[in-house]
């Protein structure tokens, strides 16, 4: 039974990828994207990593699809429509449609494709399960008690590595869009008293559970991406209320805090190198340190980018509204 209904999520998962990219309508394409970053968030559950469907959640299909919800926002007439033409909002023109015959062709092709390779992958696994029993038997000397840590920050350091640089790049890709600027120092009026007391109340909950995730990633479900989706939260909170964090410091300390957590990962497998070892090959009896160095300074930077890529956007969204006359 169980293996018939981790077929039949891989099945949804695929199906629901090729709708997010080819449906015609964009409202219908951010819906579906909801639907597929939770439908990631149960396979990493069924696959046993918690803490990878954690982020999973929260990133994609929380954060991710608010921003793509309040991007659909720019896309919609400013002009009254009537109800009978609100399905027709957000379709593409028919031409694009037929365009888009050749790229559904080549992807289906290349998902076969993927497939084939992955069920090959799958029959070829030994009957002891894998690596599982080599990660088991390495444990001790990753610095971590959790497998899932032990792999993401120790075997197979260079994915968490690329990932901190993915989010990143998608926050130089918002600069691009919008141009780096200095964020608007917040103005003289005073915030909402609901929301005021909602900061006050949520910040340090927050803060420290966030924290706590951090720590608990050695031997549990956690660790720097579930700690980094809270504290973006906290600056995503002060930004609402009126307190842009990144407006009351200076400009070099905000690249620094981007950038510090992809830098110091990159830094540190270069002196490794240079020591002899491989790159990411920390030394056992340092290896807990350096992991946990590694995964506070990659949860401030990636929840600074987070809270970066939402207040430019949302700036760009305001001074669109400001320079747009009113209909």
């Amino acid at each position: 039974m169980s293996i018939l209904i981790d077929i039949l999520l891989a099945i949804i998962m695929v199906y629901l990828a090729i709708q997010c990219l080819l449906t015609p309508r964009l409202i219908q394409s951010v819906f579906l994207f909801f639907a597929f970053g939770l439908g990631l968030a149960l396979a990493w559950v069924r696959l046993g990593a918690i803490d990878v469907a954690i982020t999973e959640a929260a990133i994609a299909a929380g954060f991710l699809g608010v921003l793509f919800l309040d991007a659909l926002k720019s896309f919609a007439p400013k002009v009254s429509v009537k109800q009978d033409n609100l399905e027709d909002i957000y379709k593409l023109p028919r031409r694009n449609i037929k365009s888009l015959i050749l790229p559904r062709v080549i992807l289906v092709l290349g998902l076969a494709l993927f497939l084939f390779i992955a069920l090959e992958a799958v029959w070829m696994i030994p009957d002891g399960g894998g690596l599982t029993a080599s990660a088991e038997a390495l444990l001790p000397q990753s610095g971590v008690e959790h497998p899932v840590t032990a792999v993401l920050l120790n075997f197979r350091a260079y994915d968490t590595w690329l990932e901190i640089g993915v989010i990143l790049l998608g926050l130089l890709g918002v600069f691009v869009a919008g141009g780096i600027k200095l964020y608007k120092k917040p103005g003289a009026s005073k915030p909402d008293p609901m929301l005021r007391q909602v900061i006050l109340f949520v910040t340090p909950v927050l803060f420290l559970f966030g924290a706590f995730l951090l720590y608990i990633g050695k031997t549990g479900p956690g660790g720097a991406f579930q700690a980094a989706v809270l504290w973006g939260a906290i600056g995503i909170l002060l930004h609402l209320g009126g307190k842009p964090i990144f407006a009351m410091i200076p400009r070099w300390l905000f690249h620094l805090i981007l950038t510090m957590g992809l830098g110091f990962f990159l830094v540190l497998g270069f002196l490794l190198i240079a020591d002899g070892r491989t790159l990411f090959e920390y030394p056992p009896a340092y290896a807990g340190l350096l992991i946990l160095i590694i995964e506070t300074l990659g949860a401030i930077s990636i929840a600074a980018a987070l809270t970066a890529i939402y207040a430019n956007l949302n700036q760009m969204e305001e001074e669109t509204n400001e320079v747009e006359p009113t209909t």
